[in-house]
C-alpha cells in the first residue's frame, strides 16, 4: 500500500484484505480475523503504510477532547474580548483559544472587526505551541484574503464526531454532501473540532440539512442514497 486511505465505517462493516502476504499492524477500534477487518465503533477507517513494510489499519473515532494542530479548520464561539484578543471556545472538552483582532483581512486600528459574545467564527489554527494559548486566524495563508473564514451569520451549528468531521472535510465529494447538493441549496462550514454549521434558504430547509448530516454519520455508505431519498420524501409531505 503506497498511500493513506480514509473511509467512513460503522460496527458490522466488513473490510476484506485481499493481499494475504501483506504484514498487518492493527490499531485501535478494529479487529482482524481471517483477513477480515471489523470495526468495533463508528469512525474513520484509516489504512496507511507502517514501519518495516507493514500496513497500519485503525478506526479514528474521537468522542473526547479535541487537541488543536496548526492548519486545522475550526468553528468556535466568541466568549469575550481582552485587549487585542477574543477568547474563543472550540468545544466543551477543549481549552479555550484566542483570536487577534488584527487576524482578519485589512484589519487595522481604524478598521477592527466588531465581534459579539456568542458569535460563531470559522477560522484556522495558526499557532499551537506548548504552554501558551492556541491562536487562530481568519486570513487565508495562500491568498491573504478571508477565504471563507470569519463570522458566520444565521444558520445552525451542531456537533458531529471529530472523525466524521474530518471525513466531510477531507473526502472529495463526501456522499451525503453530494446528495444534498443535488436537491438543496445550502452553505456549510466544517471544523475538525467536531462542529458543523449549515445555512439554507429557510429554517425548515436548514433543519433538514442538519438532520441529514447528523444522521448520516451513523449510516453505512451503501445506505446513504436510500436513506436520503426516504428523508427527502418525508420532508416534502410536511
Amino acid at each position: 500500500m503506497s498511500s493513506e486511505t480514509l473511509n467512513l465505517v460503522i460496527p458490522g462493516d466488513k473490510i476484506i484484505l485481499n493481499d494475504n502476504s501483506e504484514e498487518y499492524a492493527i490499531g485501535p477500534n478494529i479487529r482482524l480475523k481471517d483477513s477480515i477487518l471489523t470495526p468495533t465503533t463508528a469512525g474513520l477507517f484509516v489504512s496507511k503504510p507502517g514501519k518495516k513494510n507493514t500496513s497500519l489499519y485503525y478506526v479514528d473515532s474521537s468522542n473526547g477532547r479535541y487537541i488543536p494542530q496548526v492548519g486545522d479548520l475550526v468553528l468556535g464561539t466568541i466568549l469575550g474580548q481582552f485587549g487585542d484578543y477574543y477568547r474563543i471556545s472550540l468545544n466543551e472538552f477543549s481549552q479555550n483559544v484566542i483570536l487577534n483582532i488584527y487576524s482578519f483581512p485589512n484589519a487595522s486600528k481604524k478598521n477592527r472587526p466588531r465581534l459579539q459574545v456568542r458569535d460563531l467564527v470559522y477560522a484556522r489554527v495558526s499557532s499551537a505551541e506548548k504552554s501558551v494559548d492556541v491562536e487562530l486566524t481568519c486570513i487565508d495563508p495562500v491568498t491573504g484574503k478571508d477565504g471563507g473564514f470569519g463570522v458566520l451569520n444565521g444558520g445552525y451549528c451542531f456537533n458531529v464526531s471529530t472523525a466524521y468531521a474530518r471525513f466531510l472535510l477531507f473526502t472529495d465529494n463526501a456522499p451525503i454532501l453530494k446528495k444534498m447538493a443535488e436537491k438543496i441549496s445550502f452553505e456549510i462550514a466544517v471544523g475538525v473540532n467536531g462542529k458543523v454549521w449549515i445555512k439554507s434558504d429557510s429554517t425548515k430547509s436548514t433543519m433538514l440539512c442538519v438532520y441529514l448530516v447528523s444522521e448520516s454519520q451513523h449510516w453505512k455508505q451503501s445506505d446513504i442514497s436510500k436513506n436520503f431519498d426516504k428523508l427527502i420524501s418525508k420532508f416534502k409531505k410536511l
